[in-house]
């Protein structure tokens, strides 16, 4: 009950403000003694701070001390593990990202991946000096399936990682306690809480790059099933005998959705000898370089983004029609391309039976979602949290 207790008096620190001892016991629902007590002990572990009183009352009296929670006191790793590049941040207790890194990704070799991880986190707590509190957790980012249980990574086809236990290897190499999600649970809990998606209770974050996937979030609790394998909507085949996937199959959404289809599509239109603004581009051709000349017009570019937005528009569809989201986020880099884009999939994704047609919004979160996401993994995870219910009056 004691642990009860001090989890409430910290969740609700941690939600903000600056509370008197009085004011906390009343939000808790707890007595004053036993407030002052956790207190005491919160104050002497460094996790809340005194920060001056309130105005003295018109009756008089001593003013009451403020209380906040110490968000230096601690701090946190978040880790993305991506398909291009590794990423990783260094955060304080309530997730505010003090600062953050990348290197390029070590593919088919997760032992080594964790290895640069180590090194990574290193460097930033030292570059940190006395802004990086003691190190309390772990939170981990990985664009694939994760056991809940286990925190194994199941398959990540776009690392060539199969069946890798990645909780337990960072944790064993962080020395701390390290929970791990797959990229589009985190991103979607990050989007929840920092970005379009904040204040609905039940949406889908989508991300479209070199992988295409799901995450859910059903009344304000993300849904990871019991396999791991809950969203990957990107494997789901939709064309017979199609393109051959990365997971090993033919003809799954992200072989006429994902990036290597759009720039499989943009060299097509190259060897046509289209009329484009693609063929004027130096360097390699990406499916970021046809989302950025979709943007600036070029209509190849356009009718390139468009089918992608159409097929996973329908792919989208079949999402609705199971789970009935509120929203829908779209992530990842070919949201470069604007309204045409969101547009193409809001089209395709309208033909299901719901009432009203679902709002198809960009995420916020740009470029880091992932690796916001497994910060806030990493806050949720360092502490246990416990709702405050109160009764109806």
């Amino acid at each position: 009950m004691r642990e009860v207790n001090r989890g409430i008096v910290l969740d609700i620190l941690r939600s903000g403000g600056r509370l008197s001892r009085v004011e906390l016991a009343r939000q808790a629902g707890l007595s004053k003694p036993t407030v002052s007590n956790i207190v005491e002990h919160l104050l002497r572990e460094g996790l809340v701070r005194e920060v001056g009183t309130r105005p003295t009352l018109p009756q008089g009296g001593r003013p009451p001390s403020l209380l906040e929670y110490n968000g230096a006191a601690l701090s946190l790793v978040g880790v993305h593990f991506g398909v291009h590049h590794t990423h990783v941040a260094l955060a304080d207790a309530v997730g505010t990202v003090l600062a953050r890194v990348a290197e390029p990704a070590v593919l088919g070799d997760p032992q080594r991946s964790v290895r640069q991880v180590r090194r990574m986190v290193r460097s930033l707590v030292a570059a940190g000096g006395d802004e990086a509190g003691t190190l309390r957790h772990a939170g981990v980012s990985v664009p694939g399936p994760i056991d809940p249980t286990t925190g194994r990574c199941i398959v990540a086809p776009n690392l060539g990682w199969r069946d890798e236990p990645v909780r337990d290897m960072l944790a064993a190499a962080l020395g701390i306690p390290t929970t791990s999600a797959n990229l589009t649970s985190v991103a979607a809990l990050a989007e929840g809480k920092l970005g379009a998606a904040r204040g609905v209770r039940s949406y889908a974050w989508v991300y479209t790059g070199t992988g295409i996937g799901a995450g859910l979030v059903m009344n304000g609790e993300i849904f990871t099933g019991g396999s791991g394998h809950t969203g990957e909507v990107g494997h789901c085949p939709v064309v017979e005998g199609g393109e051959l996937c990365n997971c090993g199959n033919r003809g799954c959404l992200e072989t006429v959705a994902g990036s290597l289809a759009i720039t499989r599509w943009a060299n097509e239109a190259l060897r046509r000898g289209d009329s484009t603004l693609l063929r004027d581009h130096d360097g390699p051709l990406d499916a970021e370089v046809v989302a950025r000349m979709a943007g600036r017009g070029d209509r190849v570019a356009q009718d390139i983004l468009r089918d992608a937005g159409a097929h996973l528009g329908r792919g989208i569809a079949y999402l609705l029609n199971i789970v009935g989201p509120e929203m829908v986020v779209i992530g990842g880099p070919l949201v470069q391309a604007g309204d045409l884009y969101l547009d193409a999939i809001s089209q395709a994704a309208a033909h299901t039976l719901l009432q009203r047609p679902v709002p198809v919004v960009a995420s916020t979160l740009g470029p880091h979602a992932g690796l916001l996401g497994a910060v806030q993994l990493a806050v949720d995870a360092s502490s246990r949290s416990y709702r405050i219910v109160g009764a109806a009056s």
